[in-house]
């Protein structure tokens, strides 16, 4: 059984070296057959020299480089597109998640076959926080589930968090029909396995969040809002249908 872990990069040159080093020694303790799909979408700093270094230095990394700067949404979809594990991964620059999780998750799908994608919820129960996020995301992250879930009958606590693990037909099915280039494709992508009727779970995380952090609030939900209309759209057009 082999893993495969996608991660999308922009201007990581200070963050990725001191979180990838212990995350790539506990992947090798605890499941050694695995391989990294970094994209670097379009870094402006020295983030693509890092990531070739660290490919010439372990045969299990590997990284797609892009040119132009496109979002998040198209790092992942690239990463995950390009994965060949049994499992696929798709998570943020930062880290947020430990790796430890990997286990619990791929327990999980041990455990329940006839599920496909598990969904770190970081509105779990059972979920807790080294840091927690600031009180002006919680509170927009509220609200922005509560008009994702009238607009599209979705019952997620956490559509957004940047850790969600597939099983390999799952992932590239789902990711053929993912439109969104940014941010609000971690949204999509839940919506698009609904669509399709593969069998989803929330699953709680331990998070831990970042202060040098990328999303800006106001600007980051304004774009959500008219991502959101646009994947109405989508939706009405029967795009997100086989």
């Amino acid at each position: 059984m082999k893993l495969s872990i996608a991660i999308p990069v922009y201007n990581e040159e200070e963050r990725l070296p001191e979180k990838i080093r212990p995350y790539l020694e506990c992947l090798e303790k605890t499941f050694p057959d695995y391989e990294l799909v970094l994209v670097n979408d379009g870094s402006t700093d020295a983030t693509l020299d890092y990531l070739r270094r660290l490919a010439s230095e372990n045969e299990k990394v590997k990284f797609i480089h892009s040119a132009e700067n496109r979002g998040r949404g198209f790092g992942m979809k690239t990463g995950v597109l390009a994965s060949s594990g049994d499992y696929i991964l798709e998570t943020d620059a930062d880290l947020p998640v430990s790796p430890e999780h990997i286990m619990w998750f791929l327990k999980f799908f041990e455990q329940n076959p006839d599920y496909s994608v598990a969904i770190g919820s970081r509105a779990h129960p059972e979920s807790s926080f080294v840091v927690k996020q600031p009180p002006i995301r919680i509170i927009f992250g509220e609200i922005f589930h509560f008009i994702f879930g009238i607009l599209f009958g979705v019952k997620s606590r956490d559509v957004m968090c940047g850790f969600k693990m597939f099983k390999h037909e799952a992932a590239k099915d789902i990711f053929k029909y993912v439109y969104d280039d940014r941010y609000l494709a971690a949204g999509e992508v839940v919506l698009v396995a609904k669509r399709l009727g593969h069998k989803m779970k929330e699953l709680p995380v331990r998070w831990e969040d970042d202060k040098r952090s990328k999303v800006k609030v106001f600007k980051d939900t304004t774009r959500s809002l008219c991502g959101l209309g646009q994947m109405l759209v989508r939706d009405w057009q029967g795009k997100y249908d086989r």
